[in-house]
């Protein structure tokens, strides 16, 4: 056989022996991929809660300042130098009580030329009445003329004038010495004030500002929705910042408008401050109590959550997590719970904690400790 022919049958043989094996490998089964199931979210017990039956006390969550009932600011009524002041910020004073004292040196000086110059035009009238007097004998015995009596009384209607207009100076010096006693009009506190001895202030200048804190006024913004359920009377409760325990008030009045920016109604709700440790300005939230559901369906406020306007639950059915549309009523701002008015039944396990988990996962609950 020639070199040619046998590297031919070589290369036949090697194909055939290549072709062969190819076969074989696809005759051979494909493995088969096996889809895994996603893992179950494992909840902890303080994760869910179940939905249950029982009473719930309907309130509205409130914030607000209080403010002082009564404050007022004094200013000057006369001008003038302080010559006096008895009292600093933060100190009680009682009705009528001294604040301070202007200097009255002046005033006193106008009062004795005003008392001086009523003397005197009383004395012109008394002489001026028993010349008229006299003038008419006079004229009865056609000693003097009609033009002369007429003059002389003309001098007491003058005289008449000039008594009252030394009587009104007179006043007027009297009551600018009274003044000068600057007074708390209403047992209060002052908190502040603007005035010190020796101190020339014009009139109307401010000098005190006492406050009456045994009464205060928490004002609360309440949604425009909710203060149809709102009316005088009503009780609150309120914790104040950097105080322990909780103070409580009635509802005493209702602002009539709305605030057109935060759709909301100012209320205002009396504080007996008996002990005098509130303070006006300070910030406090509470709630307003409205009423009781009785047997109502109650679940956390935290379980609730909202999409596009739609409030719902995330339930879960049968180890996976199930969106469940709810309608809510009233709610507890106390317990911070709500109540379900559809969507839900007692008995059903809804998430409440705030991972972030989706409608249509798998959970599962861990199992409880021995």
């Amino acid at each position: 056989m020639s070199l040619p022919a046998h590297r031919a049958l070589q290369y036949t043989f090697l194909a055939l022996t290549l072709t062969a094996a190819l076969s074989g490998c696809g005759n051979k089964p494909a493995p088969t991929a096996t889809a895994s199931a996603p893992a179950a979210a494992e909840l902890a017990r303080e994760d869910v809660v179940t939905i249950k039956r029982s009473d719930l006390n309907h309130s509205i969550p409130l914030t607000g300042s209080l403010q002082a009932l009564r404050q007022t600011t004094l200013t000057a009524q006369v001008e003038g130098v302080v010559g006096s002041v008895a009292v600093r910020p933060g100190a009680a004073v009682a009705a009528g009580q001294e604040l301070a004292m202007f200097d009255t040196r002046d005033l006193e000086k106008q009062l004795l030329v005003s008392k001086a110059q009523l003397e005197k035009s009383r004395e012109m009238l008394d002489l001026n009445r028993k010349q008229a007097e006299r003038n008419a004998n006079l004229l009865k015995q056609n000693f003097i003329s009609r033009n002369a009596f007429d003059a002389t009384n003309s001098q007491v209607q003058t005289s008449v004038a000039d008594v009252n207009v030394s009587e009104a100076q007179l006043a007027l010096a009297k009551q600018a010495l009274a003044k000068t006693r600057v007074t708390a009009p209403f047992a209060g506190t002052i908190s502040e004030r603007l005035v010190e001895p020796g101190q020339h202030v014009g009139l109307n200048s401010k000098l005190f500002t006492v406050v009456d804190l045994s009464e205060l006024e928490w004002v609360a913004a309440v949604p425009s929705s909710q203060i149809g359920e709102v009316h005088v009377g009503q009780t609150a409760t309120l914790k104040v910042d950097g105080f322990s325990g909780e103070f409580s008030g009635q509802v005493s009045r209702i602002n009539p408008a709305v605030d057109a920016v935060n759709k909301t109604v100012e209320v205002y709700i009396r504080i007996i401050n008996d002990q005098g440790s509130l303070r006006a300005g300070l910030f406090g939230q509470g709630r307003l109590a409205i009423d009781t559901r009785k047997d109502a369906l109650v679940a956390p406020a935290a379980a609730v959550r909202e999409e596009n306007g739609q409030r719902f639950v995330l339930q879960v059915d049968k180890g996976t997590l199930v969106r469940r549309n709810v309608v809510l009523g009233a709610a507890d701002a106390a317990s911070n719970t709500v109540e379900i008015q559809s969507g839900l039944e007692a008995g059903a396990v809804v998430l409440v904690s705030g991972v972030r988990l989706t409608a249509g996962m798998p959970v599962k609950l861990q199992a409880s400790q021995p």
